[in-house]
């Protein structure tokens, strides 16, 4: 650890300030609860540092002063923690009927969520519609010392955060090129607003809330109607040159097959999607609703029961290319595909134990999410929250 005085000549005394408010309350949001002295010892900072960062933390709000832990000699220390209670977060996870609004806690408990139809493709609907919801929020928790802490939209497609426009989107093309965030800043200025497509969103859900928080390597499948999906390795997620990394639901396993909303043909998602299982079905989801679909295979309906077989063959098929080129140790299934359960997976086990062999699956985990129609909801929370010690070092230096 590198000790930064503020006379010196590594820096102002306000970017020294910085660095060390950095060090602490990120510690604090790792480690909670935990002692100004275990602060101290952990970032390698003083004592006096310690105290005066932390105590500036509680001033404002954000920290809170728990009892004593009772564990040393002497008096013993007082634990501190995250006021969870200091703001919200909210996640809207964008599908292409309709759109879901998750609003949390800075722990990332859920407080409330809403499905709002999307009764238009145009943009500027969901802005407009996003936009009075927000401003809803902000009154409503205009109470908390942080407010809304910030916002984190999901798209099914790619967001081009250079151009500041949503790149693509086969399933939503009237979005593309479309500057979500700017319009959104005008209608609902001040906020902190993060984009990301619903795959990478959806690992990092999982990664934060899910049941992969321990996995090193983790690839993670979604589809609500389309397919995607996000890799996450040692920390970080993979998303290629241009930020567009993860479109293997458009990658060919049907020479000549169905024509895809993308211009190809015989794409993975056009076999193994929602929408593909509402085909299989001959079905809409305005006739049949997923939960429709899920009281089916749990009472044993053949005909659901044999839609979703189907369906794990063909997720089987593109999983095996998945596992071939990127040798995940987690394989986990998120949005609408979570809730089809273990139909589903053990048909795409049977189809990967035709396909590859065993000594390459040996140790593979496959699992459906349990955060189930909120996952992908919950990885916008955690565009949040992975912005939150920047947001309390800011907001603690504001008179």
């Amino acid at each position: 650890m590198i000790h930064l005085h503020s006379n010196g000549p590594i820096g102002n005394y306000d970017l020294v300030k910085k660095i060390n408010m950095e060090h602490a309350i990120s510690t604090i949001l790792k480690y909670r609860p935990l002692s100004r002295a275990k602060i101290a010892s952990l970032t390698g900072l003083n004592k006096m540092t310690v105290s005066s960062c932390v105590d500036l933390f509680v001033q404002k709000g954000f920290v809170v002063e728990l009892g004593t832990t009772g564990t040393s000699r002497g008096r013993p220390p007082t634990l501190v923690d995250l006021n969870e209670k200091a703001g919200i977060c909210v996640g809207i996870d964008v599908e292409i009927n309709q759109f879901t609004v998750l609003v949390t806690d800075l722990l990332g408990k859920k407080l409330d969520s809403m499905m709002i139809p999307l009764q238009s493709k145009d943009p500027f609907f969901f802005v407009e519609a996003i936009s009075d919801i927000l401003k809803q929020l902000a009154t409503d928790h205009a109470h908390r010392q942080l407010g809304i802490v910030g916002v984190g939209i999901v798209i099914p497609g790619y967001y081009n955060i250079r151009t500041d426009v949503v790149d693509y989107s086969a399933n939503l093309q009237e979005w593309n090129d479309f500057p979500l965030r700017s319009e959104l800043a005008k209608r609902v200025p001040g906020l902190t607003i993060h984009v990301n497509p619903a795959s990478y969103a959806g690992a990092m859900g999982e990664v934060h809330f899910g049941g992969a928080k321990t996995a090193d390597h983790l690839v993670y499948v979604t589809s609500s109607w389309g397919l995607s999906v996000g890799v996450y390795s040692k920390g970080e997620l993979f998303t290629g040159t241009t930020g567009t990394a993860g479109r293997l639901g458009h990658s060919t396993i049907h020479m000549n097959g169905k024509k895809c909303t993308c211009g190809s043909r015989g794409c993975w998602e056009m076999y193994a999607s929602i929408k593909a299982l509402y085909e299989l079905l001959e079905t809409t989801p305005q006739e049949m609703s997923i939960s429709d679909i899920v009281e089916g295979i749990e009472r044993g309906d053949s005909r659901i029961t044999s839609a979703v077989h189907e369906l794990g063959h063909y997720q089987g098929i593109g999983l095996a290319n998945v596992i071939n080129a990127y040798n995940p140790r987690v394989i986990c299934l998120g949005g609408l595909l979570a809730l089809l359960g273990p139909t589903l997976i053990n048909s795409i086990w049977n189809t990967l134990r035709e396909m590859i062999p065993e000594r390459f699956l040996l140790n593979l985990e496959i699992y459906c999410s349990d955060l189930g129609e909120l996952g992908v909801a919950h990885g916008g929370v955690s565009m949040v929250l992975r912005q939150l010690s920047t947001t309390i070092i800011e907001s603690s230096l504001l008179e």
